[in-house]
């Protein structure tokens, strides 16, 4: 597994509200496990991002990120109009300066639409600078809720905003693929990360039906046990070139795509 150079696009670092007995939290205990698991890289946010504030959260992890060059950043944002946070179109060029090329709109626990009438104004910018953004519609981190997805909402922002990668990341994703292939077909720009999307085959019929380019490698740790990702994609009945594309390279490809 050490030939597929997993790179992890669903880390947490940081005390977050429930805590599991047996669990983790620090810096140094994920990149234990992801030495352990084998893991090669990983793209962290701040527990604080999602279930405080971004602002503070955000400026955590960079802390976080110096002690390890396998870690890097992802940011979480609010809509514009709050002013909450910086304009976007001052804070997403500042962010990507700081090597930041990822966005987390962590749309359930804040309570807002992704919708372009509420964070069209970030979205644009981001696709300006064709960050990657993940979706993540649930309220809490630790839970296992499924299909939460707006998917109407889902299909507007891919068709007003295909030059954006989006990724859509839940706890679950059960009863709801017979949607997501039609947007999969629908949409290029469309991206599943695979922490939350386990069913008996599901690689395998991505990477036939949409091509393995459609597949995120992630892990929602420390939350989630990776065991569980690692062996879809180690285990998968899929070409060994599809493997390193979806434990890893797909990720490093959009991320080099970033635009300063």
């Amino acid at each position: 597994m050490e030939d597929l150079r997993f790179f992890d696009a669903h880390c947490y670092v940081g005390r977050y509200k429930t805590f599991r007995a047996g669990s983790f939290y620090t810096t140094e205990d994920l990149l234990d496990q992801m030495a352990y698991y084998g893991i090669s890289e990983a793209l962290v946010t701040h527990a604080m991002s999602r279930e405080h504030h971004p602002i503070d959260g955000n400026a955590a992890v960079m802390e976080e990120i110096k002690k390890s060059p396998n870690l890097h950043a992802a940011w979480a944002f609010l809509p514009a109009a709050s002013g909450e946070m910086s304009s976007p179109q001052e804070l997403i060029p500042q962010m990507i300066s700081q090597q930041v090329k990822a966005v987390k709109l962590f749309y359930g626990s804040y309570t807002f639409a992704i919708s372009d009438w509420c964070i069209g104004e970030v979205l644009e910018v981001l696709e300006e600078h064709r960050v990657p953004v993940f979706l993540d519609p649930d309220r809490e981190l630790d839970t296992w809720d499924a299909d939460r997805f707006d998917w109407d909402a889902i299909d507007s922002l891919c068709r007003s905003h295909p030059a954006l990668p989006v990724i859509l990341s839940e706890a679950r994703f059960r009863s709801s693929n017979r949607i997501l292939y039609q947007l999969l077909s629908k949409h290029a720009n469309l991206h599943i990360e695979l922490s939350g999307y386990w069913a008996h085959h599901a690689v395998e019929f991505i990477v036939r039906e949409f091509g393995a380019r459609r597949l995120i490698f992630g892990t929602r740790m420390p939350v989630r046990d990776p065991a569980c990702a690692i062996g879809q994609v180690a285990y998968a009945d899929i070409s060994e070139k599809d493997k390193k594309l979806v434990a890893g390279d797909n990720l490093r490809r959009l991320l080099a795509e970033v635009k300063q």
